[in-house]
Formats: structure tokens, sequence, C-alpha cells
């Protein structure tokens, strides 16, 4: 009888862990600061939120574009260490132009002395990961949705699922000259390609110190609740049967 519960119990906990695994979704961090006046406030809530990103990771690179000639077009090349050898990436533009670029067209700033992109009207940028796909994602932005639209971020992920996220909407210009920093974190599945686009045509913005990481940079792992529900239902059937026995 006590080796029948065990087996129903390990069955439970299986089907309780498959749920889990199947309900997983990238954790995201997001922080926006409005007329910083062309500074990443110390602080405030970008800086914070990618403070926090980062507690998440461990030996994760920084990309701020200060290796590339100034008004260098995409595509970049990018490499990024990894958990087990270099993390290469591609960046292009869809729709439109990126170019690396030490000028601030008006509201936009780098994030990172002295360089950024500057994501040119109606471009997506568009970061393939193909060869490396990775678990973790993050940037800054300046100047986003100050003249219309919102901007939306789709994660492609290995079996080509595309999770799309809603970051900022259009706000007209409150937003002006704003900073903010977005990423994810995500345990479970892995990302092959990362799409970041304006929804309108007359705005332009700019991107800078991204970074990604692989599932082995990641340090900060959900905790295994079907391994507890397992070890407290265990603890509760041997206590049973030593008081039977008793």
């Amino acid at each position: 009888m006590f080796q029948t519960s065990i087996r129903k119990l390990l069955l439970s906990v299986a089907m309780i862990a498959s749920s889990s695994a199947a309900l997983a979704a990238p954790v995201t961090y997001y922080g926006m600061d409005q007329n910083p006046g062309s500074v990443v406030p110390v602080g405030g809530n970008a800086a914070t939120a990618r403070s926090n990103f980062l507690a998440g990771l461990t030996s994760v690179g920084n990309e701020n574009f200060s290796s590339f000639a100034n008004n260098q077009s995409a595509p970049l090349t990018l490499s990024f260490p990894g958990s087990s050898g270099n993390l290469s990436a591609t960046l292009s533009a869809i729709g439109g132009t990126v170019i690396a670029t030490s000028s601030n067209p008006v509201g936009q700033f780098s994030t990172s002395p002295s360089m950024h992109l500057d994501a040119g009207f109606g471009s997506t940028l568009s970061i393939d990961f193909l060869l490396n796909p990775i678990s973790a994602f993050g940037f800054y932005g300046t100047d986003i949705s100050d003249s219309g639209g919102d901007l939306v971020v789709s994660l492609t992920d290995t079996l080509n699922n595309v999770t799309s996220f809603n970051i900022i909407q259009n706000a007209g210009g409150v937003n002006n000259g704003n900073v903010l920093f977005w990423g994810f974190i995500d345990t479970g599945a892995t990302y092959t390609k990362v799409s970041i686009r304006n929804t309108s045509s007359s705005d332009r913005f700019g991107f800078d110190d991204m970074v990604i990481g692989d599932r082995g940079q990641i340090n900060q792992v959900p905790e295994p609740s079907g391994l507890l529900l397992l070890g407290t239902a265990l603890a509760g059937l041997c206590s049973l049967k030593r008081r039977k026995s008793a």
C-alpha cells in the first residue's frame, strides 16, 4: 500500500512539473525615465531595471557599438562571451536604415559613450542568433515613441514560436528624449531571433548597451516547486507510515 502511494505521488509530481514547464515564460525587466537630459539617471527607473536584469546573469558581455566606424550601416556582426565560448549575432535592418553613430539626432543619445545605433524612420532591428540560441537579452533605448507608434519586441524561439511584447505605447511628445531599459531572462526556452520595431514610420530611436546571455550564464533559477512538493509529500507519507507502525 505504501509503495502504491509513492508511485501515485511520483506520477502526480511529474505531471505538475510537466505542466509548469509548458506554462514557463520569459521573466521581463522594464523601466523608463522621461526627459532625463541625455543621461541615464543614476538610481532611476531604467538603471534599476538593468541592474535587476544583470543580477540574474553572470559573465555576460555588453555591446556599446564603440568598435564600429562612425555612420557604419547595418548589417553588423556582433560577438559576446558565452558560458562555453563566444556567442555570435547578426544585427540587420528591415524597412529602413540602422547606423552606428556618435551624433545625437533630436532626443537620442548614447547611454554608454560615445556610440549607439540610430534606428531610422520605419526601421525594424532584427538580431539573429541562429548559431548560438540565447536565453537572455536586454538593451537601453532612447527617444522612443515621442512622435507616434508603439515599440514592439518579438522573440522567436528554437521551435519558431513567436512571443511579442508591447513595451511602450504611443504617448506623443511626452516621451521626447526618454530612456528605457527592457530585457528578459528565460530558463526554459532558447531564442534564435529578437526583432524590435516602432509601429510608426515617422519615429526613430536610439539603441545601446545590448546584453545577451545563454542558459549557462543564468545564475538565478526559479524554485524547483515540483521537487519541493515531492519532498513535503514524501515526508508526510513517511510520518504516516511511522504512526501506523507504532
